[in-house]
């Protein structure tokens, strides 16, 4: 009979990393319960404070020094935009990631102005927020300076997409899942996703955040009438 061999006591407490510190500001409760059930189950992350309100916000984030804040923009009683500036002030090692409804370029760019790390869309899957949390690539890198107020000529890696790819790609940077870019194409969603896969190949993208990174710094949110569905 072979032997068995047991792993020393406290061996996977030992190797399992420090989770990073979460901090939610978003005013609907529901949300903030289902994140928080949904970081809950993730051994790497740990929501040590939730707040309802941006000034709430502001200062458990100041008090508790987070590695990651997670803020809506919109708020009844205030601009989360406004914000993140105070936020970065308070919490200089944090990354803050931008989470809502907004899709509109104008607000990804006054977020990155203000000094935001990472959007990310409402609508999208979970797996795309949980890497704007792990990751280290911020919006705010000097790449992303030069994000242009309108469209311009469309740089040459743009060029070597087809038009379905294009508009597959202004579908992603919106927020849009395959399913619904595949409806509003008129395409099944198995060919939607081979487009998108293609897509980010061509581009060297390997997720949704940084697909919408790619079409702000081009200037390609704004309408496009060359990309729209035929």
């Amino acid at each position: 009979m072979p032997a068995v061999e047991f792993a020393p006591v406290g061996s996977a407490d030992a190797a399992r990393p420090v989770p990073l510190k979460l901090i939610l500001i978003d005013d609907h409760a529901i949300l903030r319960d289902g994140l928080r059930a949904l970081f809950d189950l993730q051994h790497d992350l740990e929501v040590i404070a939730e707040a309802g309100s941006i000034a709430e916000g502001i200062v458990l984030s100041t008090q508790l020094q987070p590695d990651v804040v997670i803020i809506d923009i919109l708020f009844p009683t205030g601009s989360g935009i406004d914000a993140i500036g105070a936020l970065r002030s308070a919490c200089r090692r944090a990354r803050i990631v931008v989470l809502t409804v907004s899709e509109a370029p104008e607000c990804l760019r006054a977020a990155i102005d203000a000094g935001a790390d990472a959007w990310v869309a409402k609508r999208e899957a979970y797996g795309v927020l949980f890497a704007a949390i792990r990751s280290s690539i911020s919006l705010n890198d000097e790449r992303m300076h030069s994000v242009p107020s309108a469209p311009g000529p469309q740089p040459p890696l743009v060029r070597r997409l087809t038009l379905r790819e294009r508009q597959v790609l202004l579908g992603v940077a919106r927020g849009h899942t395959s399913k619904q870019i595949a409806a509003e194409l008129n395409r099944s969603t198995k060919t939607i996703i081979k487009h998108r896969s293609n897509m980010m190949r061509k581009l060297s993208l390997h997720d949704a955040s940084a697909v919408t990174r790619f079409a702000v710094a081009a200037g390609l949110l704004a309408v496009d009438p060359e990309a729209q569905p035929k």
